[in-house]
C-alpha cells in the first residue's frame, strides 16, 4: 500500500514537471485584426512621443502591429473608438466619463464602445511663462495671451472652463501647438502657455532647456471652486524640482491619464495588449517617467468598465475589482 502511495506521488511530480517543460499554447490570433490604429493627441504633446513608445514596445511583445496618429486633442480619441476609425486611444478619466454620459462634444451621443485597458498616471494641468513676463498668479492670465494647445484639446477645454468658473479675463486665446507656443512664448508674442499630461511635459522641458520658465499655481481658492464643479477631476501639486528651479511644489488639477480600446477587440488580444505593457514597463520607463508610475492597483481608477481581457489579466494579479468596472453594459 505505501510502495502504491509513493509511485502515486512520484507519478504525480513527475507529470508536474513534464507539463512545467512543456512550451505554453500560442495565442489564438484568427480573431485579431491585422494591425491597430492607436490615437493619440498633438505632435508635440505629451500623447503622441509616449503613444509611439508604447506602440513599439507593446506592438513588438504582443505581436500585433501597433501604428501612431496624432489628432488634436483627447475629445477626438474616444469618437474614433466609437465610429471604428481607432481601436487604441489616449483618453482623461474625466473625459472618457463625460463621453459616456454625454457631453457637449459628443453632440448627444453616448460614447460606450470603449473600455478602458491601462491606467498610468495623472494627466496634470501645467500653466507655465516666461520669468521676463512677470506673471505668478492664474489671475496674472487677465488681459494677457494664453494658449492651451490645440482647439477643443482637454487642456484648451479646462482653460476655458476655468476662464468662466473662476471669472479669469484673457486678452486672447490662441489654439496652436505646445511647439509652436514655445516659440511664440519664448519670441513674446505670447504670456501664458499651458499643456496636459504626465510630470514632466515634453514641451514644458523643451522650453525650460533655453529660457527662465516659470510655473503658474493655482490658489486654494481657486483650485477648490473649479474642483466643485468638476468633481471627476482632483487636486495635484506637481512636485518640487520636477522641472529646472522649480524648488516647491506647484498647486494645479489633474485627471488620470487612460489608454482606452473599443469593446469588439477580441478578448485574448487585450489581454495580450496589457499583459505585454506591464511586461515592458523598464522599456516604456526609460523613454518616459510615466510609465515608471504604471502599477497594477491604479486600474480601479479607471472611470469607464474595463474591457473583458483587461479584466482576466488584472484579476490574475490580484486585483480586486469594483462591480462598475467589470460591467458590459
Amino acid at each position: 500500500m505505501m510502495c502504491t502511495r509513493i509511485l502515486a506521488v512520484l507519478l504525480v511530480i513527475a507529470g508536474a514537471a513534464f507539463s512545467a517543460d512543456l512550451p505554453a499554447q500560442p495565442t489564438d490570433k484568427s480573431k485579431w485584426p491585422s494591425r491597430l490604429t492607436f490615437v493619440t493627441g498633438p505632435a508635440g504633446g505629451f500623447g503622441f512621443p509616449t503613444g509611439s513608445a508604447w506602440a513599439s514596445a507593446v506592438g513588438a511583445e504582443a505581436g500585433i502591429p501597433i501604428s501612431v496618429e496624432a489628432t488634436t486633442g483627447l475629445q477626438v480619441n474616444p469618437l474614433m473608438i466609437e465610429d471604428k476609425k481607432a481601436e487604441v486611444g489616449l483618453s482623461a478619466g474625466d473625459t472618457s466619463l463625460e463621453g459616456w454620459n454625454g457631453a457637449d462634444w459628443t453632440k448627444g451621443r453616448q460614447i460606450r464602445a470603449q473600455r478602458a485597458l491601462l491606467v498610468l498616471d495623472p494627466w496634470v494641468m501645467q500653466f507655465y511663462t516666461t520669468r521676463r513676463a512677470g506673471i505668478t498668479t492664474l489671475a496674472g492670465i487677465n488681459g494677457k495671451s494664453v494658449n492651451p494647445s490645440r482647439r477643443r484639446s482637454w487642456t484648451d477645454n479646462v482653460l476655458r472652463d476655468m476662464v468662466e468658473v473662476l471669472g479669469l479675463k484673457p486678452g486672447r486665446i490662441s489654439n496652436v501647438g505646445p511647439n509652436d507656443a514655445n516659440t511664440l512664448l519664448g519670441d513674446g508674442r505670447l504670456d501664458i502657455a499651458a499643456v496636459a499630461g504626465a510630470i514632466p511635459h515634453p514641451a514644458v522641458s523643451e522650453f525650460e532647456v533655453n529660457h527662465e520658465m516659470v510655473l503658474i499655481p493655482m490658489t486654494k481658492e481657486e483650485r477648490q471652486k473649479y474642483l466643485a464643479k468638476h468633481t471627476a477631476l482632483f487636486a495635484y501639486d506637481i512636485p518640487a524640482n520636477s522641472y529646472k528651479g522649480q524648488t516647491r511644489p506647484i498647486p494645479t488639477v489633474a485627471s488620470y491619464n487612460i489608454y482606452i480600446v473599443h469593446k469588439d477587440l477580441p478578448e485574448s488580444l487585450v489581454y495580450a495588449l496589457v499583459k505585454a505593457s506591464f511586461a515592458k514597463k523598464d522599456q516604456l520607463a526609460a523613454a518616459h517617467r510615466a510609465f515608471a508610475r504604471m502599477e497594477t492597483k491604479n486600474i480601479v481608477y479607471a472611470t469607464v468598465p474595463l474591457h473583458p481581457g483587461a479584466i482576466r489579466y488584472f484579476e490574475e494579479q490580484g486585483v480586486k475589482l469594483p462591480d462598475r468596472l467589470k460591467a458590459q453594459p
